[in-house]
């Protein structure tokens, strides 16, 4: 009678071992593992999507730009829009990277999602966003030395930069005035909002040179944003894992002997 109820209870499994191609169970078993390298699928599928739209928005930001230019104004035009057609390619490759780092994680879930995630986000974002501020100098430099207008990188591509670093920022903001340090979180918030980047770079002038010159130093300063951004975020990451980790096994640090 037991062999018999025991049997009847692992037809299931019996089931499951005769059908033909049965692969779900073991998938669903691993979609843990998979999730890793759906995400660096996600970002690989958002690298070519990126590169397109870039691509669409010169092409027709440069097309509308010869026909309302002038002499030296086509020149300049043109060459802006040879460059960030060439902008596209490592702006979208960074994009590609951030995915190839993805795939490649062994973290546990909670560190990937808390902590890879994250770390990639930041990175990609504060990348493209120097990339954009690079190229947006170069077509500035050519504006400059042709004295006249040039183009710039969609402001879409830089603006988001802001959403990737406020969590750290805001947090240790945050931390700064719980502690009464108000004014290193005054300074920290005016550090990521820094721009030295002003008046546009055209006309062969004095004014026209300092102005390029700035948009250069604009570039080493998102860097830094970045690089700060990511040291806070860091520090709050390793305190939280450190407290989550003595909240699951408690201990005072007194010696016994």
């Amino acid at each position: 009678m037991d062999k018999i109820i025991n049997q009847i209870l692992d037809l299931p499994n019996l089931v499951n071992q005769k059908l033909p191609k049965n692969n779900f169970n073991a998938t669903m078993e691993g979609s843990e593992g998979s999730i890793a390298s759906w995400a660096g699928t996600v970002f690989r599928v958002g690298a070519l999507v990126v590169l397109v739209g870039m691509l669409v928005s010169v092409v027709t930001g440069g097309l509308d730009a010869l026909g309302a230019a002038d002499g030296l104004g086509k020149a300049s035009a043109g060459l802006c829009t040879l460059v960030l057609i060439y902008a596209a390619f490592p702006i979208a490759q960074v994009v590609r990277s951030a995915g190839d780092s993805l795939a490649a994680s062994k973290s546990g879930i909670v560190d990937f999602f808390f902590k890879d995630v994250i770390v990639v986000h930041i990175k990609a974002l504060g990348h493209i966003t120097a990339l954009a501020a690079l190229f947006g100098a170069i077509c500035a430099t050519i504006g400059w030395v042709l004295g006249s207008g040039g183009m710039s990188i969609s402001a879409g591509l830089t603006d988001g930069f802001a959403y990737a670093y406020a969590l750290p920022v805001d947090a240790m903001a945050a931390f700064t005035s719980m502690l009464g340090l108000d004014f290193v979180g005054g300074f920290i918030g005016d550090f990521f909002a820094w721009d030295v980047t002003g008046s546009e770079a055209t006309g062969y002038t004095l004014d026209g040179a300092l102005a390029v010159g700035w948009q250069y130093v604009q570039v080493a300063i998102i860097l830094a944003q970045l690089y700060v951004a990511l040291a806070f975020y860091s520090f709050f990451y390793g305190i939280l894992s450190s407290l989550f980790n003595w909240i699951k096994n408690p201990s005072l640090p007194i010696k016994t002997s």
